[in-house]
C-alpha cells in the first residue's frame, strides 16, 4: 500500500504573481542583456551628445500691466509682489503672447540682425522666410503665472542670440503699439472698466457721506478726539461746580445757624430774590467806593472817569433806598449781617451763588449726556465707516489706474517713440549661456527609453518566451511538488571559467563527450557525489517519516520529461549511494527501450541480466556490479518494443518484486509521455522522482507529467538538475 502523498518541506506555497525574488532572479538572469543596454543607452547619449548639442539661451523679462478688479486688491498688500491672473488679465496676456511669437515680428527681427548671420550654422543662405522660421521656432515664452512674461531665445551661435532677441523685444513693443492703435483691442475693456469703477465710486461715496451726516462725522478721528476732550472738560467743570455747590450750601447753614432769629425772621419777610438782589447792589457799592477812592488818588472829582463811577454810585445808591423804602427789615439784615469780611457773611449774595451753582450743574449734566449719546452713536457706525472708507480709496486707485492707462494710450506718437503703451522691461536680455536643461531631457530619455527596452525585453523572455523550469520556487509554485534536491549545473560554472582563461577548446571536447554519451557515467569520485548522498538522505528520511523504514522492498522510481535530463546518472548514483547504507542489497532496473549509448557506470553494453533472472538468487550472480548493488533490465531477447508489453509484464513481476530479499529497488524508467507507461507503473512505486532539467524542461510539459502521474495515484517529487546560480548567494532564496 502506498504511503500517503508527499508534502513539501517548505510547508506554506509561495505566492502567487510577481515576487521581489523573481525580479532579482530575472535582473541577474539577464544581466549581460541588461549591461548591454546600458551600452547602447551610453552611446546612444553621447551620440545624441555629438548629434544635438546644446544650443545658446538668453532670456528676457516683460511685464504687462493690467487693472484688477477692485476684490483682488487690499490695501497695504500691493507691494507684495505680481498678483493673480484674473480672467481678462489671461486673455490679455495670451493676446500678446501670440502677438510676440508672430511670424511677422520674427521676420521683421530678420531684417534688422540680417538672414545671413541667422542662417550661418543653420546651412547658410539669406532666405528672408527661411531666417524668419528660425527665429520663431527659437523663441519660447514660459507660461505666465502673473503679469510677468518671461521669453528666451535659441540658437547655436552664441554671438546671435542676445542681439536677436533685442531686437525682438524691440519690434514686439512697436508691433505691440501698431496693433493696438489700428484694432483698439484694450479700448472698449479700458472704458467699460473705468465707467464701472466711476459709478461703484459715485455710489460708495454717496453713501458714506449720508453716513457721516446721520453721524455728524467729517473726519471721523478728529470727532473721535474732539468728543473725547469734549467729555472730559464739562466732566471737569461739573465736578467743580458740584464741589463749589456742596461749600456753598455748607456754609449757608452755618451762616444762619449763627445770626438767630432776626435772619429767619428776614428770610420768611422778603422775598429770596429780593434779598439776593439787595446783597448785590451792596456788594457792588462797595466795590465802586473802592474804586472812587482809588481815582481821587490820581484824578480830580472833574475827571471824567471819576465822575462815571460816582454816577454809578449814585445809580446804586437810589435803588438800594427803593428797596429799602419797600423792604423796611432790610436795614435790620444789614446791621445782623452787613459789613463783615466773613465767607457767606451776605446771606443774600449766597443764596444767589447757591441758585446758579445749580444751574450751572444741572446745565452741565444735561451737556453731558447728549456728547456721550452723541459719540455712542459716532463709534457704532465707526465700522461701516471705515469699511465704506475703504472700499472708496481701493476703487479710486483702480479708476486712476484706467484713466492713466487711457491716458497712455492716447500718446501715439509718445508710444511708438519709445514709450510703450502698458508694457515696460524687467530684465533685458541676459549673456548667452548653454541650454543643457532640453538636452539633459533627451539624454534621460534615450537612457530611460534604452533601459526600459532592456528590462522589459529581459522579463518579456522570463515571463513569456522562456516557459521553462528555472528555480525551486517554479517546481512549488506551478507543479505544486515538494523538491527532493536541486543539483547545480557544475559544467556551466567550468566553461564559464574556461572561456575566461581562454580555454575553450578542452570546454568544447568536453561538451562534444557529453553529447555523445548522452549521460554521464557514475564515478564515486564524481563531484555529484554528495548530491547523490543528499538524494539518498532525502529518500530515506521520507520512508521514516512515512513510517516505512521496516518495508522491504522499497520501490523508487527515477523518471523525467525530457532526454538528457540526467535521469540515468541520478538513477546510478541513487542506487550506489543507497548500496552502502549497510541495511540490504539494492537493485537498480533499467526499464529504457533502447539501451544503446545509454549504459550504467556499473558495466558497459547491455546488462548482464534481466529482471526475471535477478530476482532469482541462483540466476543475479551475473548482475552484480558492486558488493549489495545488482544491476539489471526489463527488456528481454525478442521481447520487441518494451512499451507494448511492459505494463503486462511488469504486473507478473510485482509479486516476485514484493518477495525478494531486496531493500531497495530503483527504477530507471523511461521519460514521461503520452504514450510511456511510465505514469502507470509510477501508481505501484512507492514514491517517483520527477527529474527536471533547469532551463530545459518546459513548464506545460512538467505540469501534464505531473497531471498524469497523479492520476495514477503516484506519490512524485521532483528533482531540478542542472540548476544555474544567476543570483549572489546571499540575494538567492535557495538553500
Amino acid at each position: 500500500m502506498n504511503p500517503g502523498p508527499v508534502s513539501s518541506a517548505q510547508g506554506q506555497p509561495p505566492p502567487k504573481g510577481l515576487t521581489v525574488d523573481d525580479v532579482i532572479y530575472t535582473l541577474f538572469r539577464h544581466k549581460w542583456l541588461l549591461l548591454a543596454f546600458l551600452a547602447l543607452s551610453v552611446v546612444g547619449a553621447l551620440a545624441v551628445r555629438l548629434v544635438r548639442p546644446p544650443l545658446y539661451i538668453s532670456k528676457a523679462k516683460l511685464m504687462v500691466h493690467y487693472v484688477a478688479p477692485s476684490s483682488a486688491a487690499t490695501p497695504g498688500k500691493e507691494s507684495e509682489g505680481p498678483r493673480p491672473l484674473d480672467a481678462n488679465a489671461q486673455t490679455i496676456i495670451a493676446s500678446e503672447i501670440e502677438i510676440l511669437t508672430s511670424l511677422d515680428v520674427a521676420a521683421q527681427v530678420v531684417d534688422k540682425v540680417g538672414a545671413e548671420r541667422i542662417l550661418a550654422l543653420k546651412g547658410g543662405g539669406s532666405n528672408r522666410l527661411a531666417a524668419a522660421g528660425v527665429v520663431a521656432s527659437g523663441i519660447e515664452v514660459d507660461p505666465p503665472r502673473s503679469s510677468i512674461i518671461t521669453v528666451s531665445f535659441k540658437h547655436p551661435d552664441e554671438t546671435v542670440v542676445q542681439p536677436v532677441l533685442e531686437a525682438l523685444i524691440h519690434t514686439y513693443m512697436r508691433k505691440h503699439v501698431e496693433v493696438h492703435q489700428r484694432l483698439g483691442v484694450l479700448d472698449d475693456y479700458y472704458s467699460r472698466t473705468r465707467e464701472e469703477l466711476r459709478r461703484k465710486l459715485g455710489q460708495t461715496e454717496e453713501e458714506l457721506k449720508q453716513l457721516k451726516t446721520r453721524a455728524n462725522v467729517l473726519f471721523l478721528d478728529e470727532t473721535k478726539r474732539a468728543y473725547q476732550t469734549q467729555i472730559a472738560k464739562i466732566q471737569d467743570s461739573l465736578l467743580d461746580a458740584e464741589r463749589e455747590l456742596a461749600e456753598r450750601r455748607a456754609v449757608l447753614g452755618d451762616l444762619t445757624g449763627a445770626a438767630g432769629g432776626a435772619t429767619n425772621s428776614l428770610a420768611t419777610l422778603i422775598p429770596r430774590e429780593k434779598l439776593g438782589d439787595y446783597g448785590f447792589i451792596t456788594a457792588e457799592l462797595d466795590s465802586l467806593k473802592r474804586r472812587e477812592r482809588e481815582l481821587l488818588l490820581r484824578y480830580k472829582e472833574a475827571h471824567p472817569e471819576v465822575q462815571t463811577v460816582q454816577g454809578q454810585i449814585a445809580k446804586l445808591m437810589q435803588q438800594k433806598q427803593n428797596l429799602e423804602e419797600l423792604y423796611p427789615a432790610l436795614t435790620q439784615y444789614v446791621g445782623t449781617g452787613g459789613g463783615t469780611n466773613a465767607p457767606g457773611g451776605d446771606v443774600a449774595a449766597e443764596l444767589a451763588e447757591i441758585k446758579r451753582l445749580s444751574a450751572r450743574v444741572a446745565i452741565l449734566g444735561q451737556s453731558l449726556s447728549n456728547i456721550q449719546v452723541q459719540a455712542a452713536q459716532v463709534l457704532e457706525m465707526e465700522p461701516r465707516i471705515n469699511e465704506l472708507t475703504r472700499q472708496r480709496d481701493e476703487e479710486e486707485r483702480s479708476y486712476h489706474s484706467v484713466v492713466s492707462s487711457i491716458e497712455q494710450r492716447q500718446l501715439g506718437e509718445a508710444a511708438v517713440s519709445g514709450k510703450v503703451i502698458n508694457m515696460s522691461v524687467v530684465e533685458n536680455p541676459t549673456p548667452p549661456k548653454r541650454d543643457y536643461k532640453k538636452m539633459l531631457k533627451l539624454l534621460a530619455v534615450v537612457v530611460a527609453g534604452c533601459l526600459g527596452m532592456g528590462l522589459g525585453l529581459a522579463f518579456a523572455i522570463e515571463m513569456v518566451l522562456d516557459r521553462s523550469i528555472k528555480r525551486t520556487s517554479d517546481v512549488e509554485r506551478l507543479l505544486k511538488l515538494p523538491v527532493f534536491l536541486t543539483i547545480p549545473d557544475t559544467s556551466w560554472t567550468e566553461r564559464l571559467g574556461r572561456w575566461w582563461r581562454g580555454d575553450r577548446r578542452r570546454a568544447s571536447a568536453k561538451g562534444q563527450e557529453a553529447t555523445t554519451l548522452a549521460v554521464a557515467k557514475w564515478d564515486p569520485r564524481d563531484e555529484l557525489k554528495s548530491y547523490a548522498e543528499g538524494l539518498r538522505e532525502r529518500v530515506i528520511t521520507y520512508f521514516e517519516v512515512n513510517n516505512q523504514n521496516l518495508k522491504k522492498p522499497k520501490l523508487v522510481a527515477v523518471t523525467g520529461c525530457n532526454p538528457g535530463a540526467g535521469v540515468s546518472t541520478l538513477a546510478s548514483g541513487l542506487a550506489a549511494e543507497l548500496s552502502k547504507t549497510g541495511d540490504g542489497n539494492v537493485l537498480l532496473v533499467d526499464m529504457n527501450e533502447d539501451n544503446h549509448g545509454m549504459a550504467h557506470s556499473f558495466y558497459r553494453g547491455q546488462p548482464g541480466c534481466g529482471l526475471a533472472d535477478v530476482l532469482e538468487e541462483d540466476k543475479r550472480a551475473g548482475a552484480q556490479v558492486e558488493d549489495r548493488l545488482f544491476v539489471a533490465s526489463v527488456q528481454e531477447e525478442g521481447a520487441g518494443k518494451l512499451a507494448m508489453v511492459l505494463p503486462k509484464h511488469f504486473s507478473h513481476l510485482m509479486p516476485k518484486l514484493k518477495a525478494s530479499d531486496y531493500d531497495y529497488i530503483i527504477f530507471d524508467m523511461p521519460a514521461v509521455t503520452q504514450t510511456s507507461p511510465t505514469p502507470r507503473l509510477a501508481g505501484h512505486m512507492d514514491i517517483t522522482l520527477l527529474v527536471l532539467e533547469a532551463e530545459k524542461t518546459g513548464q506545460q510539459a512538467a505540469a501534464r507529467a505531473a497531471a498524469l502521474m497523479r492520476q495514477s495515484r503516484a506519490n512524485v517529487a521532483a528533482v531540478l538538475n542542472k540548476c544555474r546560480q544567476h543570483v549572489p548567494a546571499r540575494l538567492s532564496e535557495d538553500l
